[in-house]
């Protein structure tokens, strides 16, 4: 509750701009540069991962889990297919007519250009950045590297253990080539490993009762 009252009132300070005398032109900036150009790139990103690397079948399965049926069999291809083409074709666009910003044909300034730039690449940067963090950090080849950080946890999955059960039967009844036995292996692995703490803990409170 605390995180989402901070950010509300973040949000709130940081769109005070936006209202003002002469927020149109802020809001042209963000407009310009943010919804044209990095929130597409952004949207072509999220879409290829859900659909190609996690898996649409997988992820029909969760929303299945989720709204208790599956969704409409033309949505994979939308998904695969049409959006990912949608989406390229009119970020394609975007690039090749962006000029610099203008509001009722007035240019902008070139410190208005470049703060437009600047708020255009603040959210895409991080993608790439992290990524590169990430690889860096891991330990092994670069293969290996790649191995581990795209292999699920054990913590993936729904947090309540009735739902998570549920999750982990939908992927051992179906085999998917993304990585769903990665998950399988690893979420019971995981619960090995809580079920042999869950055991210590028992045997410790046995044993202090005894000596109490």
């Amino acid at each position: 509750m605390l995180i989402a009252d901070n950010t509300c009132f973040e949000e709130f300070l940081l769109n005070i701009p936006c209202i003002a005398k002469g927020g149109i032109y802020v809001l042209q900036i963000m407009d310009w540069y943010c919804a044209s150009f990095s929130l597409m790139l952004i949207s072509l990103v999220e879409c290829l991962a859900i659909a190609w690397y996690y898996g649409v079948d997988r992820f029909y399965k969760d929303i299945e889990l989720m709204i208790g049926y599956k969704p409409a069999f033309f949505w994979k291809y939308f998904w695969k297919f049409i959006t990912p083409s949608v989406i390229l074709g009119i970020w394609l666009f975007s690039v090749f007519t962006l000029g610099p910003v203008t509001y009722d044909n007035k240019p902008y300034p070139e410190w208005a250009i470049v703060l437009g730039w600047c708020l255009g690449l603040s959210s895409l940067l991080p993608i790439p950045i992290v990524m590169i963090l990430q690889i860096y950090q891991a330990e092994g080849t670069l293969i290996q590297r790649l191995r581990k950080l795209t292999t699920p946890l054990a913590s993936w999955g729904p947090s309540k253990p009735k739902d998570r059960e549920r999750y982990i039967r939908s992927l051992e009844k179906d085999s998917y080539p993304s990585g769903g036995g990665a998950i399988v292996l690893s979420y019971k692995n995981g619960m090995e490993g809580q079920l042999e703490q869950r055991k210590g803990l028992l045997v410790s409170n046995d044993t202090q009762s005894e000596v109490v």
